[in-house]
Parts: C-alpha cells; structure tokens; sequence
C-alpha cells in the first residue's frame, strides 16, 4: 500500500515552512516600485557574484581552503532552491497560458488540454517514482507492480519513443541545412564540400580500401580541426565571461 515513512515527517516539514515562507516574501516583492525590484535583484546578484569571485581569487592555505570555502557549498545549495523556483515559476506560467487556452477556447485548445493531461500524468509517476526511490515513500502489493508497468508505458514505451521520432525528424533538418551549406558558390565552398567529402569516405570502412585516404582524414580531424575547435571554443568561453560579467554587475536588460 501506499506509505509516507515517519522519518520523513520532519523533511516535510521543512519543505512546507520554506514554501511558507516563499509566499510571504511574493506580496513584501509586489509592494516594490519596480526600480526598487531591479535595485534590490541587482544588489543580491552582486554580493553573490562577489563570494564566488572572493572564494575562487583569495589565496588558500594547505588543505587548499579559505575562509570562505566552507561556506561554498551552503551557498550552491541555496542556489539549487533558487533554480528550483526558477522552474516551479516556469511551470506555472506555461499552465496558466494552456489553461486560459483551453477556457476560452482559442485556435488550437486542443493540444492545449493534451499537454495539460500528460504535464500532470507524467508529474504525479515521475514525482512517485523519486520518492519511492529515496524512500520516502512506500508501495507494496498490486499498487507497487500497477505503478512499474504505468512507468514502463509511460516513460520507456511512449516518451523515449517520441524523443526518437522527434530527433528523428531533425535529422532532415540538418541533412537541408548540410545540403545548403556544401553548395559551391565560392571557393571557400569548395574547400568545405571536398574537405567533408575526404572526411567522411576516410572514416567509413569502404574508405579504408584506398590507399592513404584514412591518414588523410585523420590528419584533418587531429591536425586542422582540433586547433579549430579549440580556438572556437577559447572565444565561447571568453563571450561567457562577459556575459557573466553583465549578469554580474546588472548591465545585462534582456529582451524588452
């Protein structure tokens, strides 16, 4: 049967006075201008940026901790409640607009009830198979093996079938946009196409029938396109900075 076990109690407690607590911080927000909101999230962004900047630049003794180190790991734990939060707000927004889609009836309702119906199905199995998992919560008997094969339908017969499908129909996309991009227009062109084309035919098996294409190939992937990607990633890494940089000190408005 179904079974909350008692060593939990308290962990349920505690959940229900931080969501307590998350509540009566929303109406103290609202009562906020809205330069006192963007005021207030940039002042906490920043001191929060400053203790992993601090932890990270000041200088460490030999365990390789600071005086802040110990508190690294209280704060990350902080940060996976916000992200929670991040994702309950989400997930209410895109229930409140399916919601209002499916009351008042506008184009396409239907695939609005559909993704209603399968957003709480699939939460109610996931959530329970978590639980069950950790042990808080207890199923025997019937219900233990009705719950494994709704499980099995839901997630390994139908969910990773559809992600399959989904990726499936991607592939298309790329073969077009593969397609458009080996067409020889210029000359730069052309040395993409025959570049992918040695590439391709040297890592397949019938490659290996002619003579040094397999080295060929091999040399381009080691010795052209890893300077290649590295270079590529050094500049994604550098745009992250200053990306997190902005988010840092609030420079960065997003899209109004």
């Amino acid at each position: 049967m179904f079974q909350i076990q008692n060593n939990s109690l308290l962990l349920w407690a505690l959940v229900l006075a931080s969501f307590v607590v998350v509540l009566g911080l929303i109406p103290v927000l609202q009562t906020l201008p809205p330069r006192g909101r963007r005021v207030l999230i940039g002042i906490l962004t920043f001191f929060a940026g400053a203790f992993f900047a601090a932890e990270f630049f000041l200088p460490v003794n030999q365990e390789q901790t600071n005086l802040l180190t110990p508190y690294v790991q209280p704060a990350q734990n902080m940060i996976q409640v916000i992200q929670a939060l991040a994702l309950g707000l989400g997930t209410y927004g895109l229930i409140r607009l399916h919601l209002r889609n499916t009351v008042q009836r506008r184009g396409q309702w239907g695939y609005s009830v559909v993704l209603l119906v399968s957003f709480v199905v699939m939460a109610i199995v996931s959530v329970t198979n978590t639980l069950t998992e950790r042990g808080l919560v207890k199923l025997e008997g019937a219900v233990a093996e009705q719950f494994e094969i709704w499980y099995q339908r839901l997630f390994e017969y139908t969910l990773q079938q559809l992600d399959a499908a989904m990726f499936s129909i991607i592939a298309f996309y790329i073969f077009s946009a593969a397609y458009r991009a080996f067409r020889i227009r210029s000359i730069e062109a052309g040395i993409l196409m025959f570049t992918a084309m040695i590439v391709m035919i040297g890592i397949v098996p019938l490659g290996g029938l002619i003579p040094f294409l397999p080295e060929i190939a091999n040399t381009i992937l080691t010795q052209l396109n890893a300077p290649v990607q590295r270079a590529i990633e050094f500049g994604i890494g550098i745009g992250g900075l200053a990306m997190a940089l902005r988010l840092w000190l609030s420079l960065e408005r997003g899209i109004t």
